[in-house]
Order: structure tokens, then C-alpha cells, then sequence
């Protein structure tokens, strides 16, 4: 069973989500804190002051990070790059940027934006350690703040692809070869990080540190799926943008709006077969009509019924000139599996999502046989 994402707030326009696995690093943190930490360098108090505390400093470190992710959405909205949301899960949080960077400078700033403000929460605790330098609780979340921002920049600076450092590495690669081949080496970078945390688990575990094991294990787990998964999605991207959307598109005539749902059912569907279908308005725009908007009309009044009046306007498309990649990415931001092809004012006809998928299979077949073969 998969649990949703909790909304929590909006921030500039972006949404901001919190995972349930969240709950998990929020106790985890909080316990850790409360029975080693405070009572290590602020003794004196009770266990479930440092617990209060403890939880507290939890939260802020997740501030920490919103602020961190949001930095990069930032930045990559001011370029152009849509940010649907900001998901804050068990290793820490991810800006979901929907679309590749259109370039090496882009691809740098964005991905340098989220150290850089961490690193300035980092300084700015510091000075604010040195303006209060009273040995007691509240000196400890603020020493803790410090620790933290500078560790989650200093971490995030690997360059092991998907942390920031392996984007930045992938900028620099990028700017003298091609975006494939920087990825892939990134990614690399981003594996061998992946099985050196793993290692560093084993040699907790040895020592007998299982906390400490279970952390690196699952963190060098993580990278390597995300690192081979973010490879594959660039593959992915590459290839989808080499081809245009009137290569695979279907041609569909559009319906005439005085057309009943009768006529449209024998005369049209038949022939193209597809769940949406463009409608002429008497404004002389262009509508749409779904299989789901006629199934809703009963049938003993398909007769009566103009394609006209259940149809609804047109509110995303592409052209035949744009790419595989922004087509497919439309029908996951819309949740549809078809989009019209529009040029002018000018119904072309349909793209589907099974041809692009049909496409995307080929490839990857045609690479392992290479591979095979090879």
C-alpha cells in the first residue's frame, strides 16, 4: 500500500509536500539528539527536555532543507525550467524539476544554488553562535543548525550524480562534450559513492555500530537506484528529443459541431479509433470531445445530443514541430494519454502515448542487442 503526500504549504507558487517516511528520520533524529548529543555538551536537564529540544532541532533541520531544495527551484524557474513541487521523504528532500536544463551554465546554477544557500544558513548560525555565546540549550540548537547546513553542503558537493556536486560535474563534462556522455560519467562518479557508503556500513556493522550501518547501507542503497534511474531518464530525454511529434502523429479530421453523438459513433470513431477527438466550434475555434465526455450522455439520447455541447476547450497541445520529450511530458503534467497536434489555428490530427512508448521500448531493445552483440 502506498501512502499520498502530506500537502503542507505553498512557497512562491511551489508546493511543498512531506513524505511519511519522513516521520521515520524526524523520531530518528530526535532520539538520537535527546539521549547523545544535548546531554554530551549541555548536561543538567531531563531526557524529555532534551527530547523537546531534540524534536525541535529535527524540524528546523527540515526548514534547513526546504530552504535548500527551494533555492534550487528558484533558480530554475527564474530559466524557464517548471518546478511542480518540493517532497520531503526520509533522506532528507527533492525538488521536483520537470525538465533537463537547456544548457551547461543553467544545469551549473541551478544545481549550485542549493549548497550555496546552505552553506550561507551555515555562516549565518555561526555569527549567531558568536553573538550568544551562553553555554545552554538554545546555544546547542544554534550550534546544531551550523553543523548541519555546512555538513548538508559539504555532502551535497560530492560529485557523485544526483547530489549537486554530480550535477555540477555534469555541467562541467557537459560544456566540452554532450549532455548523454556527462551523465553517464556523473553517474559513475555517483555509483562508486554509492558502494563506499555501502562499505562504510559494512565497517559500522563490524564495529558493531548498527544505527550508523543502517544509515550508510540505506543512503548508498538510495544513490545507486537514484544515480542509475536519473541516467536512464536522461538516456531517455536524448533520444525522445531526436524525433518530432509529426513523425508519430495520427491525422484525425475534425467533427463538424453540428454533428450528433450518433453520427460521430458510426462515422467517425470506426476510422481513428482514438479517445479524443478535435470539434469545430461555431466560433470557429477548436474544442475537444473525450470517450469519457460521451459515455456520460445516455445513449438513448445520442440522437439529440450535438458533439457541440458536451465539448470543452482546447487547454493544452503541441505542435507538430515540438518534440517527443515536451510531449510526453505534457500528458504526465496533465495526467492524459493523448494530446491534439495543432499548427495555427488547425487541427492536425493526435500523438499517443503507446506510439511514444512503442518508440522508447524499440530503442532499448535495439541498445541491449547491441550491447549483446558486442
Amino acid at each position: 500500500m502506498k501512502f499520498r503526500s502530506i500537502p503542507l504549504f505553498k512557497l512562491f507558487g511551489i508546493q511543498v509536500n512531506l513524505d511519511f517516511s519522513w516521520f521515520i528520520v524526524f523520531f530518528l533524529i530526535s532520539f538520537t539528539l535527546a539521549e547523545y548529543f544535548y546531554p554530551q555538551y549541555y548536561p543538567g536537564h531531563s531526557f524529555f527536555v532534551y527530547l523537546f529540544v531534540g524534536a525541535i532541532s529535527a524540524v528546523l533541520l527540515f526548514v534547513s532543507v526546504v530552504l535548500h531544495e527551494l533555492s534550487h527551484s528558484l533558480v530554475a524557474i527564474k530559466h524557464g525550467i517548471p518546478v511542480r513541487e518540493i517532497d520531503l521523504f526520509i533522506f532528507g528532500g527533492v525538488a521536483m524539476i520537470e525538465e533537463e536544463a537547456p544548457s551547461p551554465k543553467v544545469e551549473f546554477l541551478v544545481a549550485a544554488a542549493g549548497p550555496l544557500c546552505s552553506f550561507t544558513l551555515g555562516f549565518l548560525f555561526y555569527i549567531l553562535a558568536l553573538l550568544y555565546p551562553v553555554d545552554d540549550l538554545f546555544n546547542g540548537i544554534i550550534n546544531y543548525l551550523m553543523f548541519v547546513n555546512f555538513a548538508l553542503a559539504l555532502f551535497n558537493l560530492v560529485p557523485a550524480f544526483p547530489l549537486d556536486g554530480g550535477r555540477i560535474l555534469r555541467s562541467i563534462i557537459w560544456a566540452r562534450k554532450d549532455l548523454l556522455t556527462a551523465t553517464k560519467i556523473s553517474s559513475a562518479t555517483g555509483t562508486a559513492f554509492a558502494y563506499f557508503l555501502m562499505l562504510l556500513g559494512f565497517l559500522s556493522l563490524v564495529q558493531g555500530s548498527l544505527i550508523n550501518a543502517l544509515w550508510y547501507g540505506f543512503l548508498g542503497l538510495f544513490l545507486r537506484n537514484a544515480s542509475k534511474v536519473s541516467y536512464e531518464q536522461t538516456k531517455l530525454s536524448v533520444v525522445l528529443s531526436k524525433f518530432r511529434v509529426e513523425q508519430f502523429m495520427h491525422t484525425i479530421k475534425p467533427v463538424l459541431p453540428d454533428e450528433t453523438i450518433t453520427d460521430f459513433m458510426v462515422h467517425y470513431y470506426p476510422i481513428y479509433r482514438s479517445e479524443i477527438f478535435p470539434v469545430i466550434a461555431s466560433n470557429g475555434r477548436i474544442n475537444i470531445i473525450d470517450l469519457q465526455d460521451i459515455k456520460n450522455v445516455p445513449k438513448d439520447r445520442w440522437d439529440l445530443t450535438k458533439v457541440s455541447d458536451i465539448s470543452k476547450p482546447l487547454e493544452v497541445y503541441v505542435s507538430p514541430y515540438d518534440t517527443l520529450l515536451k510531449a510526453i511530458k505534457l500528458m504526465n503534467r496533465y495526467g492524459v494519454d493523448e494530446l491534439p497536434v495543432v499548427y495555427g489555428n488547425t487541427v492536425l490530427g493526435v500523438i499517443k502515448r503507446d506510439v511514444i512508448e512503442a518508440l522508447v521500448e524499440r530503442f532499448f531493445l535495439e541498445e541491449k542487442l547491441k550491447g549483446e552483440a558486442g
